[in-house]
């Protein structure tokens, strides 16, 4: 360190400045502090030292010191823009964002083309939940350095929450050609690349990112683990997920990834333990105010316990075969459910009382349902009563269609003509959900609507009138009641009406399944856990009828299996 000299000049101390500077650039905070403090000793007016001293503070962790140097170095020079941004930066860590703001309105003030203040601004809002602000101020930062390679990771990141992944993907990219080391850009690149299935990518991303992280960083190989599970390699991601709890025992979303796998192959006793960690895992369970004791397996004689919705219409309908056997223990049960099933769910289940739900945080129910001993998922059901393959009931349905609408839909599909009728469904899932491999155009489906004897119709939900015209002006007949698709009930009492309804994996399969009706599911190679791994059978649903894929985005001998059964059954 250099010797104090009264005689210093502006150019020396702007010098020893520049030292610091590089001395917190290189990590060497402590010896940093140590020059900082002695520019500050002889020179107490120097704003810049105050800054300085002001950054090495933040990085200490110790806010309210940094926050007072940073506030003097303001004072003695308010046009210092550095000064604002770090403070701007300090309080949005706080969350103190009115006054973040206002310093970087000052920033601004002084340097209106100041990208920095700009990627603040989007940090702010993207924090206040304001993505569309947020995407602005990003771009808007972007648009004054476009080497500015932290404002397209956050864009990146915001395109993720949006599912618009082939434009996270550019962001990302773009990330990674900035700064080859960026880790959550790697990361974040790497899940685009799972979401739009591109599986090798992926799995070279990840499996780097993991031989170059320190053994106590797991989330690359959390992530590597998905690839193989969702490209079929059960075991590596099975064995991935036993290194990881090996290392780190509570790591919930190994946790929750294992279940998959244990699950797909039937090893419910372990599976569905291992499927209650999707509590704890982050953007699985979204928390709700409900102020009931969860129910851990103890006795229900004379208690009432509340069965809470959770997840989608496909899930609610599967884990609902449970109920009867709750209800059997139980002096009382109430169902929660989304509102769509609910006539449905009450005629099936007379012995419960239904609630209709749009999943609210804090569900204006809870005022009306009185006094409640327990509550319990609805998707928690099976580690109670699905412990093993024989708990798995051969039932004949267990949901009710309404006799009267099926009787009308009978007689509305007397009138289409003679023939088999056969509902068919081609498309399912979000972005999020595996869509693309859950779906297929309708016009792929042309061997299957050519059989001979039968009559189709559409049970697909969405937008598909284009499809549907299309197909009739090819030649291919095909019914679409619209009001059977906008009325769950309705649906439900079309599909009892039906002699057959074939699908791709879509909650239309849930539905006849639980309904007890004959259902063919067109299953992708790599399918969801809950259509396991081999064999054309579920446990969940004696009627259905798996025809699996060979291989990946082959579905040709699909169509051409289930061309030939719907032909026999036809002649039939």
């Amino acid at each position: 360190m250099s010797a104090l000299d009264g005689s210093e000049t502006t150019v020396d101390v702007e010098a020893r400045l520049a030292h610091v500077e590089q001395l917190l650039a290189d990590g060497e905070a402590a010896a940093a502090q140590l020059e900082v403090a002695a520019v500050l000793q002889q020179h107490p007016e120097a704003h810049r030292a105050y800054y300085l001293a002001g950054r090495i503070e933040r990085l200490a962790g110790h806010a309210e010191s940094a926050l007072k140097l940073l506030r003097h170095a303001a004072e003695l020079d308010p046009a210092h823009v550095e000064t604002h941004l770090e403070l701007a930066a300090l309080l949005r860590r706080g969350r103190e964002f009115d006054k973040s703001m206002d310093e970087l309105g000052i920033a601004l003030y002084h340097d209106p083309e100041n990208a920095q203040a700009y990627f603040e601004l989007g940090n702010i809002h993207r924090l206040q939940g304001d993505l569309d602000g947020a995407e602005s101020f990003f771009r808007k930062a972007i648009e004054k350095d476009p080497a500015l390679g932290q404002a397209y990771t956050e864009l990146g990141w915001i395109y993720l929450t949006r599912e618009r992944y082939d434009e996270a993907i550019e962001m990302l990219e773009k990330t990674i050609e900035l700064d080859p080391e960026s880790l959550v850009g790697h990361n974040n690149l790497g899940f685009a690349y799972v979401k739009t299935e591109q599986y090798d990518r992926a799995m070279r991303l990840f499996a780097d990112l993991s031989s170059r992280m320190p053994r106590n960083m797991l989330w690359p190989k959390i992530n590597l683990g998905n690839a193989y599970e969702h490209t079929g390699q059960f075991d590596k991601a099975e064995q991935i997920c036993d290194e990881i709890l090996m290392h780190e025992p509570n790591n919930f979303s190994a946790h929750w990834n294992r279940a998959h796998n244990l699950l797909s192959r039937q090893d419910f006793e372990r599976g569905w333990s291992e499927y209650e960690y999707r509590f704890q895992v982050e953007g699985i369970w979204r928390p709700r105010l409900i102020p009931f004791a969860p129910w851990q397996g103890e006795p229900l004689a004379g208690k009432t316990i509340m069965v809470i919705a959770e997840q989608g219409l496909g899930d609610q309908i599967m884990f609902s075969s449970c109920l009867p056997q709750l209800a059997a223990q139980a002096g009382r049960v109430i169902l929660e459910c989304e509102h769509r099933l609910a006539p449905l769910m009450q005629r099936s289940f007379p012995e419960v009382q239904v609630i209709g739900s749009r999943h609210e945080l804090k569900p204006p129910w809870l005022r009306e349902v009185g006094e409640v001993d327990y509550q319990v998922s609805i998707c928690s059901l099976p580690s109670f009563f699905r412990r093993k393959l024989e708990d798995y009931p051969k039932h004949h349905g267990y949901l009710a269609a309404d006799p009267q609408k099926v009787e009308r839909w009978r007689t509305e599909l007397a009138k289409v003509g003679p023939g088999l009728k056969v509902g068919i469904s081609w498309r399912g899932g979000t972005t999020s959900t595996r869509r693309s491999l859950r779906s297929i155009a309708l016009r792929d489906l042309t061997q299957i609507l050519q059989v001979p004897g039968c009559r189709f119709v559409s049970l697909q939900y969405g937008k598909c009138v284009e499809e549907i015209q299309q197909a009739r002006s090819e030649g291919l007949e095909l019914e679409h009641w619209q009001e059977a698709i906008d009325d769950y009930d309705e649906t439900a009492a079309l599909c009892t009406a039906l002699d057959l309804t074939v699908s791709v994996c879509t909650a239309v399969i849930h539905l006849n399944g639980a309904l007890g009706r004959p259902v063919w599911v067109m299953v992708p190679a790599v399918p969801e856990w809950r259509y396991g791994r081999e064999g054309e059978s579920m446990p969940w649903y004696p009627s259905v009828r798996l025809f699996r894929q060979r291989s990946s985005n082959d579905w040709d001998d699909v169509f051409s299996a289930v061309a030939r059964a719907l032909a026999v059954r036809a002649s039939a």
